[in-house]
């Protein structure tokens, strides 16, 4: 990373400092500058963080007033060919891929068009609430889906059931890494193992073009999506996530233990029984969310 400012860069106030990251730091290696923390001093950020992309890139010499904590991505290294990805995964997996086929759910590669908008718009406004949690893409407007739908660098692979739109998988391409950014389904069609085919599709399209690494977000906070992950042939990959001082406060942050989230301060055997409590939670404010939108519209209403 340079001295100039990254378009990706973004600054987050927490309680009294700020901290800043590059939110591409899972598609680019970052190895930031001296002349960029000046830069960051003058815009009054008092920490930068970044990861190092364990799978392809070391940290060149990390200097000592870096803090460094782990953290973790979801990855696989794409076999050679399908088929051999296919010998890898269980065979309970490999049931849900032909259940799939058997459903008549197809998938394909899918460019990014009026007709593809409609159906990812569908499937988000479906339910506000997926995996016990509430879906923070419901309600979303069309306009809305349709820029993020025709942004570059993306491959959308889509599932249908006969001429219906059933799932679609977003991929995020960077350096020496493929990204899931977003798989989802209509939860009418759950039956039909549509995730699972679509995983599949993304393995097949990744191996087709030499894409060697997939990352699909992260092992830890969500335990049946993490099942789902590991019995697909993804697993936890430790990384390294430095935490750069800039200022005197930034350092008196660290040196309290502030800077990371409180989601990934917890060991596993605390985190771990206050998920469904976090899910209550989230369910909670989606339906109050709503609620409150009905009596806004009813208040509005001639």
């Amino acid at each position: 990373m340079s001295a100039k400012e990254p378009e990706t860069l973004a600054i987050q106030k927490k309680l009294f400092f700020s901290m800043a990251k590059d939110n591409a730091e899972y598609l680019k290696d970052v190895s930031p500058s001296e002349e960029l923390f000046q830069k960051l001093r003058r815009m009054g950020v008092d920490i930068f963080t970044f990861l190092e992309r364990k799978w392809c890139f070391k940290i060149p010499n990390p200097k000592e007033d870096w803090a460094k904590a782990e953290d973790n991505v979801a990855i696989i290294q794409t076999s050679s060919s399908y088929q051999e990805w296919l010998k890898v995964i269980g065979k309970k997996t490999r049931n849900m891929i032909r259940k799939a086929e058997k459903s008549g759910i197809r998938t394909e590669i899918a460019s990014p068009s009026e007709k593809l908008a409609d159906g990812i718009w569908k499937t988000y406004n479906e339910t506000p609430i997926r995996q016990e949690r509430g879906f923070p893409h419901y309600g979303m407007p069309l306009e809305t889906v349709r820029k993020i739908v025709f942004q570059p660098n993306c491959t959308y692979i889509a599932a249908y059931l006969q001429d219906e739109f059933a799932g679609f998988v977003q991929l995020v391409h960077g350096e020496n890494i493929t990204i899931i950014s977003q798989i989802l389904s209509l939860q009418k069609h759950r039956d039909k193992a549509v995730n699972n085919a679509l995983i599949a599709k993304v393995i097949e399209f990744c191996a087709t073009n030499n894409s060697k690494w997939i990352m699909y977000g992260r092992i830890g906070n969500h335990p049946s999506l993490d099942d789902f992950k590991q019995s697909n042939g993804f697993h936890r990959l430790v990384l390294a996530r430095y935490f750069v001082p800039l200022t005197s406060k930034g350092r008196i942050v660290i040196r309290l233990g502030l800077q990371r989230e409180i989601k990934d301060s917890l060991p596993r055997s605390i985190k771990t029984p206050l998920i469904p409590i976090y899910n209550l939670t989230s369910r909670t404010r989606m339906r109050v969310r709503l609620l409150l939108r009905r009596q806004t519209r009813v208040i509005q209403s001639p």
